[in-house]
């Protein structure tokens, strides 16, 4: 099978509620997402622990800058790469943006 590394974009709104709630934290206050993000982000942490626990995500993080995110998937035809993707929350939520699903040879 197949390896297959996904690149996503954050979406404007994703960012600056993240960034908000990281200044506010910074400033003293509690580190508080807005709600739709903060549920998003509970369901899409959820859906990445199934996936590895079913051998399926290989790993996934975001990009220290918030610009997006990677994701890799071993063993996983790329049909179920872009169906997993598509169910991911964060892109049914409008969270993800520009996904690019790419083969990705695993060397070492």
């Amino acid at each position: 099978m197949a390896s297959f590394v996904v690149t996503v974009e954050l979406s404007e709104k994703f960012r600056e509620g993240y960034f908000k709630a990281i200044k506010d934290a910074q400033a003293g206050g509690d580190f508080v997402l807005p709600a739709d993000i903060a549920q998003s982000r509970e369901s899409h942490n959820d859906y990445l622990e199934g996936l590895k626990a079913e051998g399926k995500l290989y790993c996934a993080g975001n990009f220290n800058d918030f610009s997006g995110a990677l994701f890799i998937f071993e063993g996983v035809p790329e049909e179920e790469v872009h169906r997993i993707m598509q169910q991911e929350p964060h892109s049914q939520n409008g969270f993800f943006t520009n996904v690019e699903v790419k083969e990705w040879t695993h060397r070492f």
